[in-house]
């Protein structure tokens, strides 16, 4: 395996910071760690900024719109091309140097949590929790962004990232980019040590920007789910859920969600810390989040996705937009001034919510169904029932015989594809489709606005976004073309 030249932290290089500016100054800009509060102050900042919203342009929840501004760097993105014309907010390059830098802090904070002096010993194992388990997921989503997905069969092949275990403090620093397996190995290790030390106790508020107890339990599903470990993923799934068919509580009330007189009341709903869905909320920089910018959904998008079998009001299916684009509210452009005219974007994301629990365990369910028989299958339609009835006019319930009436037979395979156009529907505007594209196979195509055609394969290269230029050029390999 290729041995890699990597600048402290692969982020320092690819910000274009001075080295020696990076090197003087700890990560949060403070010169000592002398007390807990201080290394938790560290974790709180591990969380990466930096939108993945460039994903769900590369899906086919994305179109040309010809009255939309699409940049040329926005077009690269969604013709899965390496994006080299703009490095900055919303592009791949800013998505792995400050996923990387977040890593930074998380790996500052374990390494200084042991050297503070007369500590609480449960204040300490909870912060050292959330800041493993941050550790992890900031790789984890690296490697579904910059990898292909996980296979059992490729994933001793495939390349994976650099997995940063410890803050650096010499200027050039040797690591590979190892495996797939690898990164999932190390992201498996630092997950399940986290969950075993992170606390609710100690968070002010709902915590809800924060690894908390629930927010871990829905990245361990996720993890399990897409590294197709479907026992696992169900075992801690069970853990926020519960085992039997989902509470409601789980669910929220879409109608309520998406009734309002603007989009930002709307986002404001859908994101509320309080509303016991939403599990980890981060602040992402954006200034692409505006309906008139870049390639997105339109009504024959929204036509496709929230078609129905019962041809029900999907509460979901809220068209607002500018001009062409039609799209949820779920997320609304804020801004912060850093001067009296100018600062940048922001928006608030749900990371993790436990709607995607709930299908992350009807497809491990589906997954796990014995052949000839529906044990599982049935567990899967109880809990859709329940999702069902927060989301669909009327309430629906989902039989067996829709099932067959639809695709033909009521069997794991016509199950999946049932689960998989929910999670369409569901997690529409989220990114998730992108990881979905990837895990099942999907070929799509994309015309841009110039008239382009480009179709993605079922196993594509591209499917693996191409790493940062600033990075190949530092010595990490490339992923193959």
């Amino acid at each position: 395996m290729k041995s890699l030249k990597y600048i402290f932290v692969i982020a320092v290089a690819l910000i274009g910071w001075s080295c020696d500016d990076y090197l003087d100054t700890a990560p949060d800009e403070r010169q000592e760690i002398k007390t807990l509060k201080n290394v938790d102050e560290l974790v709180a900042n591990s969380y990466s900024q930096a939108s993945y919203l460039f994903l769900e342009w590369m899906t086919d929840n994305a179109v040309a719109l010809s009255r939309n501004d699409q940049l040329e760097w926005m077009t690269e993105n969604f013709m899965w091309k390496p994006v080299t014309a703009n490095e900055n907010q919303d592009t791949p390059s800013y998505f792995w140097s400050q996923t990387y830098t977040a890593i930074a802090h998380a790996n500052q904070a374990l390494d200084a949590i042991n050297k503070v002096k007369n500590t609480n010993d449960a204040y300490k194992k909870a912060i050292k929790g959330e800041a493993l388990l941050s550790r992890a997921y900031n790789h984890f989503l690296l490697a579904n962004v910059f990898c292909q997905a996980y296979e059992e069969s490729t994933a001793s092949s495939n390349l994976g990232i650099p997995y940063i275990i410890a803050p650096e403090t010499d200027l050039i620093v040797n690591y590979d980019r190892e495996t797939l397996k690898n990164t999932y190995d190390q992201v498996e290790k630092d997950l399940l040590e986290g969950l075993s030390l992170v606390s609710d106790e100690f968070y002010t508020g709902s915590g809800k920007y924060h690894f908390n107890k629930g927010a871990a339990y829905a990245f361990a599903s996720r993890f399990y789910l897409f590294k197709g470990d479907y026992k696992n993923c169900i075992k801690y799934s069970n853990m926020l859920l519960g085992e039997g068919v989902v509470s409601p509580v789980f669910v929220r009330d879409m109608e309520q969600i998406f009734t309002g007189i603007s989009s930002t009341q709307i986002a404001d709903k859908f994101t509320d810390p309080n509303n016991v869905a939403n599990l980890l909320i981060v602040r992402k920089e954006s200034w692409a989040m505006r309906s008139y910018r870049g390639y997105r959904s339109n009504a024959d998008v929204m036509d496709e996705v929230f078609d129905n079998i019962w041809n029900a009001t999907d509460f979901r299916e809220s068209r607002w937009g500018y001009r062409d684009d039609k799209s949820q509210p779920k997320f609304e452009e804020r801004f912060r001034y850093t001067t009296a005219t100018t600062g940048y974007g922001y928006y608030i994301h749900t990371d993790l919510r436990s709607e995607e629990v709930i299908l992350n365990r009807m497809e491990a369910y589906v997954k796990t169904n014995v052949v000839g028989g529906t044990d599982n299958l049935d567990k899967a339609v109880a809990d859709f029932n329940v999702l069902a009835a927060k989301c669909y006019a009327g309430s629906p319930v989902l039989k067996a015989q829709d099932i067959i009436d639809e695709y033909g037979a009521y069997n794991a395979e016509n199950m999946l594809k049932f689960v998989i156009k929910e999670r369409r529907k569901e997690l529409l505007r989220e990114s998730i489709r992108w990881f979905d594209i990837k895990r099942f196979k999907m070929s799509i195509a994309h015309t841009s606005v110039t008239g382009e055609n480009s179709t993605l394969e079922a196993d594509d290269t591209r499917k693996a976004v191409q790493i940062p230029q600033g990075a190949i050029e530092k010595g990490i390999q490339a992923n193959p073309r």
